[in-house]
């Protein structure tokens, strides 16, 4: 299994990756986390005002580890439309898995 972490500065930031990730097999894993970085407190002469945080939103990631397994569907034919005997398609078969180890070398 492959684990991320992703941050971000603000929610809405931290939802699009996530969101992004998704569509790649990613998959969150618990909750996300918030934690201040840093906070400053604001001051009017002596009266204090307000504080501000500078805040990190994070959120773990897992993704399943690609199988080098190209799976191919079994198929057959009933001969003379007998349900009882089954003809196996290796022609077809090895069609599938032809095109699929093709794609696969295509792609990487």
């Amino acid at each position: 299994m492959d684990y991320k972490i992703v941050t971000s500065s603000s929610g809405q930031g931290l939802t699009t990756k996530i969101k992004e990730l998704m569509t790649d097999g990613w998959k969150p894993v618990g909750s996300h986390q918030v934690v201040v970085l840093h906070s400053q407190n604001r001051f009017s002469g002596s009266q204090h005002m307000d504080t501000r945080n500078e805040t990190e939103y994070s959120q773990t990631m897992v993704r399943e580890t690609k199988k080098n397994v190209i799976e191919v569907d079994i198929m057959f034919y009933h001969l003379d439309d007998n349900e009882d005997e089954k003809v196996y398609d290796e022609q077809g078969m090895r069609e599938e898995f032809e095109y699929k180890l093709q794609h696969l070398l295509n792609n990487d």
